[in-house]
């Protein structure tokens, strides 16, 4: 049976990947030429800091505070907020 610690860490592991994945569609969103799009982009890039911050503290901290808030819920705004920059790229 997995014990709450090692579903912690493949949470934290599946998210690292996501930042990673955060990371290469941000490269393809920097030609943005709107000023607004790039204000939005810098915001995304502060919150996407952020969420690696909480990683790192949550990776460290007690496993309880992965029941107590729920990562993905940032995360799909963040990703969400991303796409819709992406495709102002790609079209």
């Amino acid at each position: 049976m997995t014990t709450l610690d090692e579903l912690v860490d493949r949470h934290i592991t599946e998210y690292n990947a996501r930042l990673k994945h955060f990371d290469e569609m941000t490269e393809k969103a920097e030609s943005l030429e709107e000023q607004r799009d790039r204000e939005e982009l810098a915001e995304l890039k502060t919150h996407r800091l952020l969420f690696a911050d909480y990683l790192h503290e949550l990776k460290h901290s007690p496993s309880q505070q992965l029941l107590d808030s729920g990562p993905m819920a940032i995360w799909d705004v963040l990703a969400d907020r991303l796409e819709k920059l992406i495709a102002k790229v790609i079209h």
